[in-house]
């Protein structure tokens, strides 16, 4: 008795220990971000008229060109930097036309030395500038020992070179000032030395590592130092109409707007990393956690399994969700009409309501919704004959009072939940306007049933090339 005693005395101990921990912990994150912001003057959300210069590379498409309107809409007079004139060009007119904001265009190619050095000069030689952009990037896709060794180092310029010698050029400005922002866009791949991204994941590691050290540098001097990790963009370099052959389903991808909106959050606030997006900022923390054995196990079998599958993904036939906002429909309208719901599946009788079930499962083609209406149905007294027939799309067995119902049921899942009105019209002149109201219920419930799995099904026939989910 007295050991178990001590056994749970030590228990609590180590539980009161583990939270005593966790609050102090807590308290000093907590404690440190308020003097973060305290001891930072604001930049995007200051209400001055004219707040000084953003100058951004990489401007003339995608984040870059995100970050000169949302910064030009912030009051701030831009210099923007690309190497395509034209680009830049409209740009700037369409900044100075928007938002009243003198922008210089400063046609540069980050990958030449003297480009640099002429850029470097421009910077060292501004009074005003408060923010700097160090956005230029690419990448030169394949495995490294069989791409150009003189792009490999192009990529070193523009990704490492560039943004050192610019940020060597702006600091000392704004460190007298007491205000001022360096913020190098990276990427996720910081995290994950992938294969078939050698040279790119360095590069963007090395941004990452530098602008970590010089956060802490700058601590006190009133000037924020941001590294900025985006996931998947649809910028030129990740174009949206590569999803389907690169094998990453919609959802993965975000705007350059989102990113921006999130990074310039997280820079007003003093945060060092900025990783827009939960899913994205969670994975980068597996990341930082994951076995190096594993990744190199995993990295290489996804890569060539998204290769196999470039051409292949035309055969996924299921519907399922293509993006959020559908899925965050569906659930916003089970919420708000979750009542109605039960309600409307209390006013069917079960066999009838199965029946229903299995029409919409059939033209879904949702493998576990049909397995369990099956059972389901099964156990409501449907024979297995007429369980198949219907799961072929037939109801011969079907009972003639039911059968305009699982008709209708068929053609709503066709039609993806937009009968015809005379489909409609005609449900209601059988059942009556309740009962027809139901139906429509039920049929709206097993169809969010059916996309989810087979949204699942989705998922794995990406990862597995086209193996598995179909």
């Amino acid at each position: 008795m007295k050991t178990e005693s001590r056994r749970r005395n030590t228990r609590c101990g180590l539980w009161i220990g583990f939270g005593l921990l966790t609050g102090i912990l807590s308290g000093l994150y907590l404690w440190r971000r308020q003097r973060i912001r305290r001891t930072l003057p604001p930049l995007v959300s200051t209400t001055e008229d004219r707040k000084g210069t953003a100058l951004v590379t990489g401007a003339s498409s995608g984040i870059g060109a995100s970050y000169a309107r949302r910064l030009a809409q912030a009051g701030y007079d831009l210099i923007i930097v690309a190497r395509r004139r034209e680009r830049l060009e409209t740009l700037a007119e369409t900044l100075r036309a928007n938002y009243g904001r003198e922008v210089e265009v400063l046609v540069a190619d980050l990958a030449d030395e003297e480009d640099v050095a002429r850029v470097a000069a421009r910077i060292a030689a501004l009074e005003d500038l408060e923010i700097l952009i160090n956005n230029a990037g690419f990448n030169v896709p394949g495995r490294w020992v069989e791409s150009p060794v003189e792009r490999q180092l192009d990529m070193v310029g523009v990704h490492v070179v560039a943004p050192v010698r610019f940020t060597r050029a702006a600091l000392p400005a704004m460190v007298a000032r007491g205000r001022g922002a360096v913020v190098n866009v990276s990427s996720l791949m910081a995290f994950f030395p992938l294969y078939e991204a050698a040279n790119y994941a360095a590069t963007k590691s090395y941004l990452r590592a530098f602008t970590e050290a010089l956060y802490q540098e700058l601590e006190g001097t009133g000037v924020r130092a941001q590294v900025l990790c985006p996931g998947f963009v649809r910028t030129e370099m990740h174009p949206a109409a590569q999803i389907e052959r690169s094998g990453l389903p919609a959802c993965l991808w975000m705007t350059p707007e989102k990113v921006v909106a999130g990074s310039l959050k997280d820079l007003e606030r003093g945060v060092a990393i900025s990783i827009p997006g939960f899913g994205y900022r969670l994975l980068a923390r597996v990341g930082r956690l994951l076995p190096r054995w594993l990744l190199y196990e995993v990295g290489p079998r996804i890569q060539k399994a998204r290769g196999a599958a470039k051409e292949g993904f035309s055969e996924f036939r299921k519907r399922y969700y293509r993006n959020w906002a559908e899925l965050r429909d569906d659930l916003r309208f089970m919420r708000q009409n979750r009542a109605r719901m039960r309600q409307g599946m209390r006013a069917l009788d079960g066999a009838f309501r199965e029946r229903l079930m299995l029409a919409v499962t059939q033209v879904n083609g949702c493998r576990y919704c049909a397995q369990f209406h099956a059972q389901t149905a099964l156990k409501d007294g449907l024979a297995p004959e007429e369980i198949a027939e219907l799961l072929e799309g037939t109801f011969d067995a079907c009972p003639e009072e039911e059968r305009i119902g699982v008709l209708f049921a068929q053609h709503w899942a066709d039609t993806a939940g937009h009968p015809d009105p005379e489909a409609w019209d005609r449900l209601v002149e059988t059942y009556g306007p309740e009962r027809a109201g139901a139906i429509e219920m039920s049929l709206r419930m097993i169809k969010m049933g059916n996309y989810m799995g087979n949204t699942l099904d989705y998922v794995l026939y990406r990862i597995s090339g086209g193996r598995w989910g179909k």
